[in-house]
């Protein structure tokens, strides 16, 4: 026998499982949960605890903006060493979770002072998989593919308590595709629809990035203005397990689609930016992705841009000076940032994230807010201002 039998239909509706996201994007990504009618159990370090069913674990998949996964535990136990890991991980059911021909990566995270060698847990947790599904198909084992894999399992640790995980999203659902180009230090998909959302951009004023690169903001900002859920149309880890419901997975697809709705008349999303090859990138995603969005890519450099933006929404990322040019320079930027906000955008509100923290300090000398928000491993500050008067 190949494969062993699926496990008897009936499952338990009532699902305990964990979103991961960025440090800084807990509340944010809590209330998305909630507002898709998703239970949220707390808040942790990076991560969001609930409680759903299985469409909501499909919707959450689909419609989630600033988060990173959807796991779902497994088992948790203690392993003081690695043969006990391996006896812990033999003992899991994998083979009611998913056939045995699927491809499989493993990725560890958290910490042990038992188990200190990452790529060892690694190994052992793929030894007990393997030899799980061999003792039950005659000898066939899953293989391991790191690059595309159809399961990926998480093995959290924590001091010698060890949690797998089912990631039920597979590829980061940061990574909605329509990105395949990109221009300079590209800022991360869920980051941007986080920094909105954190900001309290609503989608009902006008949204204006005068460093707008390839478009990220631009494109979730439409995305969030629309109500489009940002992953509908991708492929999902969940697809690949026993317990997978196409019926039900086209079902919650279908109520995703049909609440996209129409932003007030007149509503516009403007990008300037200044770089033709950069600006060339935006331009290509706006006509293949997003050809009908009210999404304006203009050719200028925000020092000399003649227009104006009264009562609209500002949202920059720029230059942080660490790996694109001079630090200098890039303090001067946003000090001329902020000139052009408060002298060409009176009345809206400003909010400007970015990891050179002496350059955030000359955003504004009063802001409305501050979060502290992580680009990779750089700390930077998402300062948000009102432009008061303009000049």
């Amino acid at each position: 026998m190949k494969n062993p039998p699926p496990p008897p239909s009936g499952s338990a509706p009532d699902l305990e499982g964990l979103v991961t996201c960025r440090a800084g994007l807990e509340r944010v990504v809590a209330d998305e949960l909630r507002a898709l009618g998703i239970t949220v159990e707390r808040t942790g370090r990076r991560a969001v605890f609930f409680r759903s069913d299985q469409a909501g674990v499909y919707r959450a998949n689909m419609a989630l903006r600033s988060a990173i996964a959807v796991l779902l535990p497994i088992r948790t136990f203690n392993a003081r060493n690695y043969d006990m890991l391996y006896y812990q991980a033999r003992k899991t059911n994998w083979h009611k979770l998913f056939p045995v021909d699927r491809t499989v990566r493993i990725d560890v995270n958290g910490g042990s002072d038992a188990l200190t060698n990452t790529q060892y847990v690694t190994h052992r947790i793929k030894d007990g998989i393997v030899d799980t599904f061999r003792k039950l198909t005659g000898g066939t084992r899953p293989s391991i593919d790191k690059r595309d894999p159809d399961i990926h399992i998480v093995a959290h640790l924590d001091g010698r308590r060890v949690t797998l995980c089912l990631d039920t999203s597979g590829t980061p659902l940061f990574k909605r595709g329509y990105r395949a180009a990109h221009g300079l230090a590209p800022l991360k998909e869920d980051l941007a629809a986080g920094i909105l959302r954190l900001a309290g951009w609503g989608g009902t004023v006008p949204l204006l990035d005068p460093l707008c690169g390839s478009g990220t903001f631009l494109f979730e900002g439409w995305m969030l203005a629309a109500d489009i859920a940002p992953n509908l149309e991708r492929r999902f880890a969940f697809e690949s397990l026993f317990d997978y419901d196409p019926a039900l997975h086209a079902a919650e697809r279908d109520i995703l689609a049909a609440a996209r709705r129409n932003p007030p008349a007149g509503f516009r999303i403007t990008g300037l930016e200044n770089d033709g090859p950069t600006r060339a990138v935006a331009e290509s995603i706006r006509r293949q992705h997003f050809p009908d969005a009210p999404v304006e890519i203009t050719a200028a450099d925000f020092r000399s841009w003649p227009g104006r933006a009264e009562g609209a929404f500002v949202v920059a990322n720029p230059p942080y000076g660490h790996r694109l040019g001079d630090h200098a320079e890039a303090v001067a930027l946003h000090h001329e940032l902020a000139r052009f906000v408060r002298h060409r955008c009176a009345g809206g509100t400003a909010a400007v994230f970015t990891a050179n923290l002496e350059g955030a300090a000359l955003l504004d000398d009063r802001p409305e807010a501050t979060w502290t928000l992580y680009n990779g491993r750089l700390e930077g500050r998402l300062v948000k201002f009102a432009p008061g008067i303009g000049v």
